[in-house]
């Protein structure tokens, strides 16, 4: 791994064996999912990383074998906690990237592929799969087309402003309108919205009831992200920004996001 040498399956054994908080347990689980093993890959990694919960290869590793396993919502996961780790970590979002092309989900591996771009300008992998992305386009069918562009209201917004995790527009009835959220897909993203719009409309008697005015948005916090529901005509915005963008700048983009539907609501009203 890394650029060294392979280490053999015994060797690497004897010292996960005689040392048992031995990082080896990495390169060894690397090295049954690659024979096929994932069964004992598998236990090998989520036994190394009750001792290392943060080891990032360990996670990225996990990843893959839940990737080859065919649970590709855990191997989501895993990847989420790499990129929550370590942003800089280019192999886990090139393994993202490949498996959005692959459930042709091309606006997720558009964003994932530019923040690859600013990491790795030179990566040929980036640039491989750039011309991937580019060809899978051309050859959707027009209903992939057309079902992939309710993302696109907010896609340009959210490539601009760094630590954007994603920006949807929910209807008064709780209907998924634009945008993107979670990594699981447009049924996850849509009951998300229904669960939201309904947290809005509960806010806004506790705040009627209370004498506090009109409600001008909901913030949800916790160590990794912060989750923003803010009105608009018919419905609410919500926008999801990493823990660590500044209050400030995640309020900014909130507005902006309000604008954006806005304009987009008033259109389709014309």
């Amino acid at each position: 791994m890394d650029g060294k040498t392979p280490r053999s399956l015994q060797s690497l054994s004897e010292e996960v064996a005689t040392n048992p908080s031995s990082t080896a347990f990495v390169e060894l689980a690397a090295a049954y999912r690659e024979r096929g093993d994932t069964e004992r890959a598998l236990r090998l990694c989520l036994r190394g990383l009750q001792r290392h919960p943060t080891h990032v290869e360990a996670h990225f590793e996990l990843g893959l074998i839940y990737e080859a396993r065919g649970e590709r919502e855990l191997a989501l996961d895993e990847w989420g906690i790499v990129r929550q780790l370590a942003p800089d970590h280019v192999a886990s979002r090139l393994a993202l990237i490949r498996l959005y092309l692959d459930e042709k989900r091309y606006i997720d591996a558009e964003i994932e592929l530019n923040a690859a771009r600013e990491l790795a300008p030179a990566d040929n992998a980036v640039a491989e799969l750039w011309q991937a992305l580019e060809a899978a386009r051309r050859d959707a069918a027009p209903d992939q087309t057309e079902g992939a562009a309710s993302a696109d209201l907010f896609a340009a917004l959210e490539r601009e402003q760094p630590g954007t995790l994603g920006v949807m527009l929910v209807g008064g009835d709780g209907q998924l309108l634009e945008g993107r959220m979670t990594r699981r897909g447009a049924e996850s993203d849509r009951m998300l919205g229904v669960t939201l719009n309904g947290a809005k409309s509960e806010a806004t008697r506790v705040a009627d009831y209370l004498g506090l005015g009109e409600l001008q948005g909901i913030v949800i916090e916790s160590a990794v992200a912060r989750l923003t529901v803010s009105p608009v005509s018919d419905g609410v915005v919500i926008v999801a920004t990493r823990a660590e963008v500044p209050a400030g700048q995640a309020a900014r983009l909130v507005q902006r996001a309000r604008q954006i539907a806005e304009t987009h609501l008033d259109d389709k009203q014309r």
